[in-house]
């Protein structure tokens, strides 16, 4: 699976996305760009508690990115 993220101003063309996304047969939703850093940073969590060690550098990159 893919995904395509596109960046908008206004709630209206979020509407527009949404609704050619639908009419394409593809499968869409809205995330405000909060949501997205809480994912991004929620998956580095989970793979980093899959491994045996983390750096403190990789850590402090990660929320440095998410800021």
């Amino acid at each position: 699976m893919q995904a395509v993220i596109i960046e908008i101003e206004k709630p209206s063309d979020a509407k527009f996305w949404l609704d050619l996304a639908k009419k394409a047969g593809a499968k869409a939703k809205s995330l405000t760009t909060e949501q997205m850093s809480d994912a991004y940073l929620s998956n580095l969590i989970e793979n980093g508690l899959k491994t045996k060690n983390v750096s403190r550098t990789s850590v402090l990159k990660a929320l440095k990115e998410n800021k």
